[in-house]
């Protein structure tokens, strides 16, 4: 596995991937001068879980020609699902907006009429919010502050390849983040108190046709936070894979994770012994959009996963039943 520790350029003046691999941090810098390519993709995805069965997620992306600004919020005990926000033609205005560095301070926004989100970060917190509205009045108003933020903190940061050179994918997951704050959707509102937060930064140019697998989710174990991150299916990952768990906030590798199922359950463990959980389905948070180029199929199975890890000390920890997901997405944008 090759990890990237010191900064490095991510593209040549081909628009080419140059540095492959994973980091801790944003070690990959990003020049979108040297994107090569107009279907550039870039999205920012916030997911809370909180109370053991709600699950919040917001959206602020673009597929290269079509925008998506969203909020979902989910039942996972009934399957109620709400969702507000707009799917229209992505504006220049909006892409150049796009931050190249997730750690930098900014302030991602959109505004029209009746939609207003804001992704504020800064060295100390991130804040959220979202308001939808229609002639009938507010349909939506989220203001979520997320805490445990540090530069000091561990993330799964990947570069990686496919077999077309023109291709690339630079993905930033961090997980843990500590959530209080407040939604209300349509009739349904609830405040959030020490939920967990998670973000999924994405920015890439890959083929029309892809899929993936995809899994997270975070808890605490012994009064510290606990993530973990899994994901194959898409692109070279030869030199280096998404796998890795964390604990009291530093990340902790691993190689190829496998998923077998037995009945309804699932389980997932890599080749050492370090990471196997099993997990029993909750919820399929089950999408489907065919909306102009835009074609997505995603399982989205949520459940209750319990299992362990070891560190690299060799410390075995038992990690108590918590709610997390995997998902299995194929797409055509």
């Amino acid at each position: 596995m090759a990890e990237i520790v010191n900064s490095q350029q991510l593209l040549n003046d081909k628009g080419q991937l140059q540095a492959k691999g994973y980091s801790r941090h944003m070690n990959f810098v990003l020049d979108k001068k040297l994107v090569r390519s107009s279907r550039l993709k870039e999205w920012d995805f916030y997911q809370i879980h909180f109370d053991s069965r709600y699950v919040l997620q917001l959206t602020l992306g673009h597929v290269s020609y079509a925008m998506q600004i969203g909020a979902t919020l989910i039942d996972l005990a009934t399957g109620d699902k709400r969702s507000v926000g707009k799917f229209a033609p992505a504006a220049i205005s909006f892409k150049r907006k796009m931050p190249a560095n997730p750690e930098v301070a900014h302030t991602l926004q959109y505004f029209s009429r009746n939609l207003c989100a804001q992704f504020e970060t800064t060295d100390k917190f991130r804040r959220l919010a979202f308001t939808a509205s229609d002639y009938s009045g507010i349909r939506a108003e989220i203001n979520l502050m997320l805490t445990n933020v540090s530069k000091a903190k561990d993330k799964i940061v990947i570069a990686t390849p496919f077999d077309n050179p023109k291709h690339w994918y630079l993905n930033y997951k961090e997980n843990c983040f500590a959530v209080n704050g407040y939604v209300r959707i349509e009739d349904v509102a609830y405040q959030i108190k020490n939920g967990f937060g998670l973000l999924d930064w994405g920015r890439g140019v890959w083929p029309y046709s892809h899929e993936w697998v995809w899994g997270n989710g975070g808890t605490t174990v012994n009064g510290k936070n606990f993530g973990f991150n899994i994901g194959w299916g898409f692109g070279n990952t030869e030199s280096a894979t998404e796998n890795a768990f964390f604990y009291d906030n530093v990340l902790y590798k691993l190689g190829d994770v496998t998923e077998t199922k037995t009945g309804s359950c699932y389980r997932y463990a890599d080749g050492d012994g370090r990471f196997d959980f099993k997990a029993e389905p909750v919820f399929d948070n089950y999408t489907k959009l065919n909306v102009l180029w835009v074609h997505n199929k995603c399982h989205q199975l949520f459940g209750k996963w319990t299992g362990h890890v070891v560190l690299d000390d060799g410390t075995k920890l038992e990690i108590p039943p918590f709610i997390a997901f995997c998902e299995h997405a194929k797409n055509k944008w």
